[in-house]
């Protein structure tokens, strides 16, 4: 079943359309959760009211942007808004564990790429994380932040080079080369 028949079963309030469209698109939100929010449980938070908003709106969604796209708008947002939440109220967020199974070389790879990306600025993650991770388009990341897709590849442009300084230098730190 494809997003748009998920949408219609939905909109008959059919439970396997909720459960088609929270089982496709809940991990790669768990994922921007996560490098938003630096803590699980405040990114799984953040996924079960993006569902609840978006099930809430199903009459709105007309089909002009992706599903995942809307999805992750409305994740952005109330990854935002619990964001600067948790500042008011002084929380520390945690960072997330990273389990990766299998070869030591990639565990060590992705730790050090998580710790890089975890020395940039918020938004610098946000794009990177979109972009790569979760491969929405220039024009999708746009309509995800509210902003121009020319501004996101700018965007995109300074993360990288951000990225690419941080992570020549971590890995002089680690007396390694990159």
């Amino acid at each position: 079943m494809d997003d748009r028949e998920a949408i219609e079963l939905c909109r008959q309030r059919r439970p396997e359309g909720y459960r088609a469209l929270f089982d496709r698109h809940a991990p790669f939100l768990l994922t921007l959760g996560l490098r938003m929010l630096g803590d699980r449980a405040l990114a799984e938070d953040a996924i079960q009211e993006t569902f609840t908003a978006a099930f809430a709106s199903l009459d709105g969604f007309r089909g002009e942007a992706r599903v995942k796209t809307w999805l992750y708008t409305i994740l952005y947002r109330t990854a935002l808004r619990l964001r600067a939440q948790h500042r008011r109220e002084g929380a520390v967020a945690e960072l997330p564990p990273v389990g990766v199974p299998g070869h030591a070389g990639m565990v060590e790879t992705r730790l050090s790429v998580k710790e890089v990306l975890d020395r940039l600025p918020e938004r610098d993650r946000e794009v990177l994380v979109m972009a790569y991770w979760d491969d929405l388009t220039c024009q999708e990341i746009a309509e995800v932040m509210g902003l121009a897709a020319n501004h996101v590849k700018v965007l995109l442009f300074r993360a990288r080079e951000r990225f690419a300084r941080a992570w020549l230098g971590a890995s002089k730190e680690m007396g390694g080369t990159a």
